[in-house]
């Protein structure tokens, strides 16, 4: 009785070993596709491309309706998560969410990590001071004090200069300006299009030109690829019927696909 249990149980392993070994995982489109959505992330305070409404405590923007719109196309609902920014790429990787539709550059250094669809705008560095500091530049700073977010390519831009000797770290932009009205720091080092939605109140400018520019693209994990394939195609239907022009009219007065 003893053996043949024993050969009844050896049996049953076996089949479990072919039964799990034969089943396909699904690809991430494959997931997408049966959910019915994909999960995107973002850090949530970078306005005006994605933040919390604080009426209705719903994450809006541009990257969120961009991220809707691309959605429609493909048949599926997007959904949003917020994220700090120094952790995003650990979470995409790590399967948190299926991609990050929050504003990300596309450099040499993500692209060792993750693969990113063609570029959905185009933006640049911009150092922006209070009005009341006089400043022409950057270099003008002497000792100075300058705001980022932890973990953006603005950090690593400010090691170059050596006028600035602090580079003070936040986790969003919100708090950035907030630092430089404030007087905590001479000023900040963010996207051009943030910081010229910057609130009023806050009394910054731009100041100098552009420190660079950036393509910015949604992020994907290496192995995705039918994925990046789907949300390529999304995104230039979207160019093309005219829908992301009305989404960037709506957000900049300005297509910002459009290099000037």
């Amino acid at each position: 009785m003893a053996k043949k249990s024993l050969i009844v149980v050896c049996l049953l392993a076996v089949v479990f070993t072919i039964t799990a070994c034969g089943k396909k995982e699904q690809t991430a489109w494959e997931k997408v596709e049966s959910e019915g959505k994909f999960t995107f992330a973002c850090s949530g305070g970078y306005p005006p491309f994605n933040y919390i409404d604080e009426e209705t405590g719903n994450l809006i923007g541009f990257d969120v309706e961009i991220a809707d719109a691309l959605a429609e196309k493909m048949g599926v609902k997007a959904e949003g998560i917020t994220t700090q920014w120094d952790g995003i790429l650990g979470g995409l990787t790590g399967m948190r969410f299926d991609c990050i539709i929050g504003s990300m550059a596309i450099t040499e250094a993500r692209l060792e990590e993750v693969n990113f669809t063609d570029p959905y705008y185009y933006d640049g560095a911009q150092f922006f001071a209070p009005a009341s500091l006089g400043l022409n530049s950057l270099g003008d700073l002497a000792d100075g004090k300058v705001g980022v977010v932890t973990g953006t390519t603005f950090q690593e831009e400010l090691a170059k200069y050596g006028n600035v000797t602090e580079v003070l770290q936040f986790e969003s932009d919100i708090e950035n300006f907030m630092a430089a009205a404030d007087g905590r720091t001479d000023g900040l080092v963010t996207s051009r299009f943030v910081g010229l939605q910057a609130p009023e109140e806050y009394d910054l400018v731009p100041v100098g030109g552009l420190l660079y520019t950036e393509n910015i693209g949604i992020a994907v994990r290496k192995e995705d690829t039918e994925f990046l394939e789907q949300l390529n195609q999304a995104l230039a239907a979207i160019i093309e019927d005219g829908t992301y022009e009305k989404i960037s009219n709506e957000y900049f007065g300005r297509n910002i696909l459009e290099k000037e």
